[in-house]
């Protein structure tokens, strides 16, 4: 096993692991398609306005393995690329409670096979 191959290997067991970090998360495709894959969600309230200060404003963000999706046929790719434009995220916050988001921007990594996703709120 390549050493690549090996740091693939690890991204899907840190993402993918319920146990240490990973939380439940259900996607939800324009079309319709469902899943539900374990990954990182991180949600803080710390930003930064247009001339660079700190803000209070909510952020919110996944990380995913992409193999994670794949094994389970999910809808990922449009022509090749990912696309999760208008994708929806719903999971638990540090309070237990669900949480739904819509996916603003993703920023594939087709290196090592993660995706990180930042996330504005679902109405």
């Amino acid at each position: 096993m390549s050493l690549l191959d090996q740091v693939r290997k690890d991204i899907q067991q840190i993402t993918g692991n319920s146990a240490e970090f990973g939380v439940q998360l259900t996607l939800t495709s324009p079309s319709s398609v469902v899943a539900g894959v374990i990954g990182l969600h991180a949600k803080h309230h710390t930003g930064f306005d247009a001339e660079g200060f700190p803000v209070n404003s909510k952020i919110a963000s996944v990380a995913i393995s992409e193999q994670l999706l794949v094994d389970l046929n999910y809808p990922l790719r449009i022509n090749g690329e990912v696309n999760l434009k208008n994708h929806r995220i719903s999971a638990k916050d540090s309070t237990g409670i669900l949480q739904h988001y819509t996916i603003r921007e993703f920023f594939p990594d087709e290196t090592v096979g993660l995706i990180v996703c930042i996330l504005g709120d679902y109405e």
